[in-house]
This record gives C-alpha cells, structure tokens and sequence, in this order.
C-alpha cells in the first residue's frame, strides 16, 4: 500500500502515479481490489426466483389440463347415464312392459326390475348383470327400475269428477329409474327419475 496525502492507495493505483504525483484521473478510479461477490450472489437469486417462477406455472398449466380433461370425462359419464335412462323410460312405454312379472316377484330372468319394497343403493350396489341392465356391450351404461306404485290414481282425475265418470285412463304404475353412466379414469354419472305409466 501506498499513502499519497494521507490517503493510502491500492497497488493499482500505485501504478497510476507517475513520478510520486498521483494523476488527475486517478482521483477517480476506485482504489479498493477487494470484491464481494454480490453481483454474482444477486445474478443467483434472480435466476432462482425464474426457475421457481417457471416451474409453477408449468404445474399451473398442468393441474388445469386434468381439471379440463376430468371435466370431459364427467361429461360423456353424464351422457351416458342420460342414454340408458331414456332406453328405459322406452322400455317402459312399450307393450305392457309396465306390468313385468318381475316388477312382482325377482327374478334372475330380470335382474334390473324390482317389485314394491324393494329399495335399492345406487351408490353402494353392484352394478353388474346380476342388478342392473346393460345398454352396450361394455357396461358403461347400465340401469335398473324400481315399482313404487301400481294402479295410482292421478291428482285431479277422480273418476267421480264434477258427478261424472271419467272416460279416460286416471290411473298409473310408478317407477323410478336409476341409470348409471361411466367414462375413462373411472368417472361415474348417476341419474334418477320417476317415471309413471297407464296401467289402465
């Protein structure tokens, strides 16, 4: 080290005297050699804070592509679950398939019908061909119905309405039905209705 004017100098600057007179532009250089690093330590944090920054939004990106895809899936579950409902609210209105021996007595000949008092758990049951009836050839749409009521008299159509006998039909066989709808990744739909058909 070096002191000129009270001041003491780094070697380099040492090199900026010429003949023991320290020049004007050295005043201005700074004489400390010493580095801290805090550039490069800050240069890390910064490139640190972008990888952390990056993969979040990766992630972000990739949990909402399974939230739509999932959503997808639930959709067509639903389609499907609404398919086999319709087969068998069709099944129902046709012939007298209404008044199935197997809405009296189970039978295996008919596993998806149930008589009276016979409630079912659509959540917790097996859905297989021993319960339930499938729509297609790989069981994702499957249903089974249940008699809740025979010969039921409609609200408002008494017979003896305003003193006369009515003409048409007034009573029904209600049922509800309970279709089921599964996609990829296991997505279950279910789907409930009643359903009433003329008994008369």
């Amino acid at each position: 080290m070096m002191r000129i004017n009270g001041k003491y100098l780094a070697p380099w600057c040492k090199y900026a005297t010429i003949h023991g007179k320290l020049m004007r532009r050295a005043q201005y250089l700074p004489c400390n050699t010493r580095q801290s690093g805090a550039t490069l330590i800050i240069a890390l944090l910064v490139l640190v804070v972008i990888l952390i920054t990056a993969i979040a939004a990766m992630n972000n990106s990739g949990g909402q592509s399974k939230m739509a895809a999932n959503s997808q899936f639930e959709n067509v579950a639903l389609n499907k679950a609404e398919v086999a409902m319709a087969t068998a609210e069709d099944w129902l209105s046709t012939g007298n398939n209404f008044s199935n021996a197997g809405f009296t007595t189970r039978s295996a000949a008919t596993p998806h019908l149930y008589p009276i008092a016979n409630p079912q758990a659509p959540l917790t049951m097996a859905w297989d061909d021993t319960t339930s009836q499938s729509v297609n050839n790989d069981g994702t749409q499957r249903y089974f119905i249940e008699l809740l009521a025979q010969n039921s008299r409609l609200l408002g159509s008494n017979q003896g309405n305003t003193g006369r006998a009515s003409s048409g039909c007034s009573q029904v066989n209600m049922f509800r039905i309970t279709a089921r709808g599964q996609s990829a990744r296991s997505a279950l739909k279910y789907v409930q209705t009643i359903y009433s058909v003329k008994s008369c």
